[in-house]
């Protein structure tokens, strides 16, 4: 089982190498397609199928994660009455 915060670990490390191909969406995109057309054929289809993975499932997170940090936010506005 992996840690509890490898996910958001490695996203945030996706966020960064994503950030670093480029100054602008476009040029980004075009060193990471460029990468891409280099790699071995096997490799290009196990990065289109973990590409399809993340893009098809992860934007169903986001709402979800916003909704939870709404929660966290309205928790932490809310003082905690003592039980006793």
């Amino acid at each position: 089982m992996m840690p509890p915060n490898d996910f958001w670990l490695k996203l945030h490390a996706l966020s960064e190498s994503y950030d670093s191909e480029g100054l602008t969406a476009d040029e980004r995109s075009e060193n990471i397609v460029k990468q891409f057309r280099q790699m071995p054929l096997m490799a290009q289809r196990q990065v289109m199928a973990d590409l399809l993975r993340v893009v098809t499932h992860c934007p169903d997170l986001y709402p979800l994660i916003v909704a939870a940090a709404n929660e966290s936010e309205q928790a932490a506005k809310t003082p905690r009455q003592s039980a006793g």
